[in-house]
């Protein structure tokens, strides 16, 4: 039997949204308000990350986020992802979605045509088709970029706690960073059926309105 032929993920119920954006753009940060949110507005709501999100992926997640930048080739973290992610989706995600459940996750596919495709200069072609084959083509719902000045974000990772080890992609250079920027442009440009720019620079308070006011707009569409 071939196990490699792609398949829909077919979700009838749930909504998807993932957070996208560069190091120290604030996303963990509104996850946690959002979530807040939803559930005093008795909503279901289930949060979750990549790389990681099962306890299988959160083990492999640690030697990808930390240790030397050069650590690993771009190529060979995208196909660690789309492990990774296959994994996720199966248990996480698609089931979360199909009992009806709001899914927060920071990073999803965005993230590696971003680092490992603008930024790391693998084929975004193959990137697509990877996820298309072996992640059953699932994308979010809604799609929230923080576009955020990449020294400004750097500096605030710098303010993270010290136990915070999770520092590999800082330690690349600001041209790798800018690329980042740049490629989530394209995609905001690409994609924006799904995609919500939000300005990183603002307020947290700001930020939370902006999210929930768009939020809102795509509940009362799938209503």
């Amino acid at each position: 039997m071939n196990n490699n032929k792609s398949y829909q993920v077919k979700v009838n119920r749930g909504l998807f949204v993932t957070f996208e954006g560069g190091e120290g753009s604030g996303k963990s940060t509104q996850i946690d308000f959002l979530k807040k949110y939803l559930l005093n507005n008795n909503c279901n709501v289930i949060c979750t990350r990549e790389p990681g999100g099962t306890p299988e992926g959160e083990v492999i997640r640690k030697t990808l986020v930390s240790g030397d930048s050069g650590s690993w080739d771009p190529l060979s973290e995208a196909l660690i992802f789309n492990g990774l992610r296959r994994q996720h989706i199966n248990k996480i995600i698609s089931p979360s979605l199909i009992d009806g459940n709001i899914v927060l996750c920071d990073r999803f596919i965005d993230s590696t045509i971003v680092y490992q495709g603008f930024a790391g200069s693998v084929n975004q072609s193959l990137l697509i088709e990877l996820h298309k084959k072996f992640c059953y083509n699932l994308y979010p719902d809604l799609t929230f970029f923080f576009d955020l000045d990449p020294k400004l974000g750097l500096q605030r990772t710098k303010k993270r706690s010290i136990n915070i080890k999770e520092d590999r992609f800082e330690k690349f250079g600001i041209d790798y960073h800018h690329k980042i920027l740049k490629g989530y442009h394209q995609l905001t440009h690409n994609y924006k059926d799904r995609f919500v720019k939000i300005d990183g620079s603002q307020s947290i308070e700001k930020i939370s309105k902006d999210i929930i006011f768009y939020l809102n707009i795509k509940l009362n569409q799938n209503a």
